[in-house]
Order: structure tokens, then C-alpha cells, then sequence
């Protein structure tokens, strides 16, 4: 297993690599003049081309490029040019946020997606079965947009149940952080846990369908121990790949439920960075969400590998 970890490591390195120029890119494709933005409008042509030499823009793209990988092997992200915060502490302070609305809808999505999945993958045919698939198809068709203005408008604004905006550290205050989160994480996850659910559905009739089910089931095993046991283990193998894609996406979906919920996550810090074309907290954006990915996809293949000995180097 130790060998099987250290080759996906080693993997990561080409990727990083290849991200990390399409993230320094980000300066020399958006338009505009970091120095400009910085010196204000009324500053002469004099004084942008000393803040371009202080910056180093005018240094050759390669210099630049080295220079910039070095700050971020050490952290130092730069400075942002809206607020002359470090860019570093603006992320640590906003990815909490973002980490725990995701990590919410993952948990929404996987307490709707895996009791609806058995149930349907187990009656193949059924009402329940149609239930679950009509709903699973509805999930995947209501816009991520729609529907949290839809949740704002029943249960915050007509009813005053929920708040419609704001966000509660967990360690505050956790009655009012699950107040704060749960329509965002509903508004998030429903359209994973619809995938979830019609991927498990999938792999519950597949693997019931085997002879070792038929096998248990003939040794008079209880049907709720082949089920559990023999059949949503083995199903639960694809359902882990596709975990971790949803996850990815449920980072960058934060970005639509953030400005919605107004939540100060990452995902608000990045439109608002666009607005006002603060490139250094652009790129230290990308470069946090990258970060996060690589390590969810890292998380993933650890776990498929646990969960099927098969893909481990021999």
C-alpha cells in the first residue's frame, strides 16, 4: 500500500507542474496592468513604469515564472492589490468557509444517495424503484441557481425558518452554523447526491445479480446482512471515483452558492477579485483550489486502492 501512495505522489509532480504554468499564465493573458491598477489613474507614466521595476514585470516571462514558483514554495502568495493584505492569510481565512459547505453537501448528498440507491438497486422494477429514479432525474435538473433562490424565497423570506445569508464558524457557535449552512449544502448537493444515487443504483443491480450473492443467499444469510455486507461493499468500489469527481465539482459550484448565500468563502473571494482584476489573489485562488483537488483525487485513489487490492503495484 506504502508503494501504491508513493507512486500516486510521484504522479502528482507532472501535474503540478503543468498547473503551475497555466496559473502564472493568469498575468499575462487577463488584460490590464497590474501596475496601472496599483499606482490609481492619476498617477504619471513615470511612476507605473518605477511600480512595473518594483514588481518586476519587466522582467523576462521565465524570470518571472521562477520567481513566482519560488514564493509559492515558500507561501509568500504576494499581496493583494485591492486590500495590501498578504494573499496567503485572505485564503486561510475564507477557506474554511468553502471547505465546509462542501464537505456539508458531500455529507447531504451521501445520506440521500446511498439508503435511495440500496433501495432502488435492490427492487430493480418497483414503485420505489421509479421513485427514486424520477427523483435522482429531477435533482440533476434543477439549476444549482434556481433552486437556492427558490430555498431563500420558502424558507427564509416567506417563513423566516432559516437565515437566507451569512455564514457561523462551526467553532462559534454549531446550532448556528447548521442554521447558516443548510440550505447552501441542500442548494450544493442535491445535483451530487442525484448522480450518487443513480450510480449506486447501477452498481447495486449489477452486483446482486452475482453468483456469491446467490451463493449467501442460499446459505440462508439474512437479506439485510448479503445486502449490506456483500453487496453495497462491492458497489460502494466505482462509487468512491465518482465521489471524488463530485467533490471537485462541489468545489467549484461554491463559487454560484457563495454569491447566492452570501457566504465569504473562496468562491465569493474569486468573483470579487475578478471585478476588481487583483491578479495576485486570482492566481492565489487557483492555486488554493488546485491544492484542494490534487488532494481530494489523492484521497480518492488511497481509498480505491483500499477498497480494491487489485489496482495495488505488485
Amino acid at each position: 500500500m506504502l508503494n501504491f501512495i508513493l507512486q500516486r505522489l510521484l504522479a502528482l509532480v507532472p501535474l503540478l507542474f503543468i498547473v503551475s504554468l497555466l496559473v502564472f499564465s493568469l498575468v499575462l493573458i487577463i488584460p490590464g496592468d497590474p501596475a496601472y491598477m496599483l499606482a490609481g489613474e492619476d498617477a504619471t507614466p513615470e511612476e507605473i513604469a518605477a511600480i512595473r521595476t518594483d514588481m518586476g514585470l519587466d522582467d523576462p516571462a521565465l524570470v518571472q515564472y521562477a520567481r513566482w514558483t519560488a514564493g509559492v514554495l515558500r507561501g509568500d502568495l504576494g499581496t493583494s492589490l485591492f486590500s495590501d493584505q498578504p494573499v496567503l492569510e485572505v485564503l486561510l481565512e475564507r477557506l474554511p468557509v468553502t471547505i465546509s459547505l462542501a464537505a456539508a453537501a458531500i455529507v447531504f448528498s451521501l445520506l440521500i444517495s446511498i439508503p435511495a440507491g440500496v433501495i432502488a438497486g435492490t427492487r430493480p422494477g418497483s414503485v420505489a424503484d421509479r421513485v427514486v429514479t424520477l427523483g435522482a432525474s429531477t435533482g440533476l435538473a434543477i439549476p444549482n441557481f434556481w433552486l437556492g433562490l427558490m430555498l431563500i424565497l420558502i424558507f427564509a423570506i416567506w417563513n423566516g425558518w432559516l437565515p437566507a445569508t451569512g455564514y457561523v464558524p462551526l467553532s462559534e457557535s454549531p446550532a448556528a452554523w447548521l442554521r447558516h449552512i443548510l440550505l447552501p449544502a441542500f442548494t450544493l448537493g442535491l445535483s451530487a447526491a442525484a448522480i450518487l444515487t443513480r450510480q449506486l443504483r447501477g452498481a447495486m443491480i449489477d452486483v446482486m445479480n452475482q453468483d456469491y450473492i446467490r451463493t449467501a443467499r442460499a446459505k440462508g444469510l439474512a437479506w439485510r446482512f448479503v445486502v449490506l455486507k456483500h453487496g453495497l461493499k462491492n458497489a460502494a468500489i466505482p462509487m468512491v471515483t465518482i465521489l471524488g469527481l463530485q467533490a471537485n465539482y462541489l468545489l467549484g459550484g461554491t463559487v454560484i452558492v457563495e454569491q447566492i448565500f452570501g457566504m465569504p468563502g473562496l468562491g465569493q473571494l474569486a468573483v470579487a477579485s475578478v471585478f476588481t482584476r487583483d491578479l495576485p489573489m486570482i492566481q492565489g485562488v487557483v492555486v488554493m483550489a488546485v491544492f484542494v483537488a490534487v488532494f481530494v483525487n489523492l484521497l480518492v485513489d488511497i481509498s480505491y486502492g483500499w477498497f480494491n487490492p487489485k489496482v495495488r503495484p505488485q
